[in-house]
């Protein structure tokens, strides 16, 4: 059906073209109005599938229901079932499987999924600019950055504004696993955050497509209660904690490292609190329930005379923070610039 269909199509397409002329060719001289139109000639056509399709298909992706995905698009479900098929004709093969009661994506609409978002994020973003340009004469940057990084971050961008006034932010603090997601979807443009093989959902920083460049080190320290026996020394080991309790964050890469540290060690370092806040992980010392852990980034402005924060040797273990992006894929010069700027400024 899909032959006869494509077939139907092309004979309707040439029948509406002018014929074609039976003259013979002639040859164009440079700079004479046959280059121009051969020079036009060769500009490649551009795919028949169109943004707003794309827009349907990720939609209904996640959505996995017609009527809830037609009622996010303002459009009738008539019309949205009639673009999924048209999609599925022009990329050759179906992204649905469809049932009574679910809808679920094929294997190679799992495949597409990714590149739809990205291409979306990449069309919405380079709209905006475009746009930009008569309202504000700026390009807005995208940056995602893990919450500890924010108080060294932040003052550098600071600086890139007053250097650069016509340069615009959009900030995201996120979780390293929401960062670098966002990132490969092309949600964000830049993104400060941990470099590592892969985190604790699974995405690596370090994958094909990612470009990661090293900004510095950031040490796991342990932060105690000021009265504490441990906190009349500079530096505890990790044997000294194996009979406290600790508490570390919900979400990052702490966790695991602790894990790592213990499993080289032979030592038993298991987290008996997770917090998701500073604040409350600080109350759990103050109260005197648990020891934190964590990256030091977040002790730089301690300012809590009951509270200290300790190095932990035997190993010392630091986490890599680094400036991600799409390899080859900025969107245009003041990213570029921003991105250099950033890997001046806040790389030691």
């Amino acid at each position: 059906m899909a032959t006869s269909s494509r077939r139907t199509q092309n004979a309707a397409a040439n029948a509406s073209e002018p014929k074609a002329s039976k003259a013979a060719p002639t040859t164009a001289t440079p700079g004479s109005a046959g280059s121009a139109i051969s020079a036009v000639s060769q500009v490649p056509p551009l795919p028949a599938l169109t943004l707003r399709q794309v827009q349907y298909f990720v939609a209904l992706a996640h959505s996995r229901s017609f009527t809830q995905a037609a009622q996010a698009l303002s459009v009738t479900q008539p019309a949205l079932t009639a673009a999924i098929r048209q999609i599925e004709f022009l990329l050759g093969g179906r992204l649905f499987e469809r049932s009574a009661h679910r809808l679920t994506l094929t294997e190679a609409g799992t495949t597409i999924l990714p590149l739809a978002e990205r291409l979306l994020n990449a069309a919405r973003g380079t709209f905006d600019d475009m746009t930009s340009t008569f309202a504000l004469q700026a390009q807005t940057v995208r940056i995602g950055f893990i919450p500890s990084v924010a108080a060294r971050l932040l003052p550098v961008l600071g600086m890139l504004r007053e250097a650069h006034p016509n340069v615009r932010f959009a900030l995201s603090d996120l979780p390293n696993s929401e960062l670098v997601a966002a990132l490969a979807r092309g949600e964000i443009d830049l993104g400060v955050g941990v470099r590592d093989d892969a985190d604790e959902a699974g995405h690596a920083a370090r994958a094909d497509g990612f470009r990661c460049d090293d900004l510095f080190d950031d040490e796991i320290v342990l932060v105690t209660r000021r009265d504490d026996p441990l906190a009349s020394v500079a530096s505890v080991t990790w044997t000294q904690l194996t009979e406290r309790d600790l508490a570390v964050f919900v979400r990052g890469n702490v966790s695991d490292s602790l894990q790592r540290t213990g499993g080289s060690q032979n030592l038993r370092l298991e987290p008996k609190y997770r917090m998701e806040y500073t604040e409350p992980l600080y109350a759990l010392v103050r109260s005197g329930l648990a020891l934190a852990i964590l990256p030091r980034l977040y002790t730089l402005h301690l300012h809590d005379p009951a509270l200290v924060a300790l190095e932990v040797t035997a190993p010392r273990v630091t986490r890599t923070v680094a400036l991600m992006s799409l390899d080859g894929k900025e969107r245009g010069p003041q990213v570029s610039a921003c991105r250099d700027w950033i890997a001046r400024h806040l790389a030691t």
